[in-house]
């Protein structure tokens, strides 16, 4: 198993949309993508951990997290269209607005990784600073290294384990009652 870690950063324009900013700066992203040998793949198929999640969020948290800012762009839309054309018309379109923008978010800042997420395009994580990219390289290592001890766990699922316990003694009988 290997992480592939691609590093990029872009000079930020006075605004930008995804992530919702104002003000110039660099925003570094990172792509992860996970390569796998024969037999890990076969595991992962074996066992269908390719939709396990590495990594749980709450869905409902980062849904308002997607939505603050998309209600803001659905406002900003609704006034300029209202400017333009009729109430209603603007009413409809920054709704539409909202909604979509919330889906970018929502792609863009979830937090829950799933197996499948690294696999098969990889992943994009943008980051605000260095010490995040760091951050989020480190993190990334850490759970594909618990991937890898769940798949080579999973190599002996089908055998049997035999674990010998030896008797205590009295003391340590009595203590371990207590």
């Amino acid at each position: 198993m290997n992480l592939l870690l691609n590093r990029d950063q872009v000079q930020a324009a006075l605004f930008s949309l995804v992530p919702l900013r104002i003000g110039s700066g660099v925003t570094f992203s990172l792509h992860a993508t996970l390569e796998l040998d024969a037999e890990e793949d076969a595991l992962l198929k074996k066992y269908k951990l390719t939709n396990a999640p590495l990594v749980v969020s709450d869905p409902i948290e980062d849904i308002k997290q997607s939505l603050r800012p998309a209600m803001i762009l659905g406002f900003v839309a609704f006034v300029v269209i209202w400017l333009i054309t009729s109430f209603g018309t603007a009413i409809g379109f920054g709704i539409l607005t909202t909604l979509v923008m919330t889906g970018v978010y929502f792609k863009t800042l979830r937090e829950q990784i799933n197996v499948n997420d690294l696999l098969v395009n990889g992943r994009k994580f943008r980051c605000d600073s260095i010490v995040e990219l760091v951050r989020k390289e480190a993190y990334l290592e850490n759970i594909c290294a618990y991937l890898r001890q769940v798949l080579e766990s999973a190599k002996h699922w089908d055998d049997r384990e035999v674990v010998s316990i030896r008797p205590l003694s009295k003391e340590d009988a009595k203590r371990a009652l207590l």
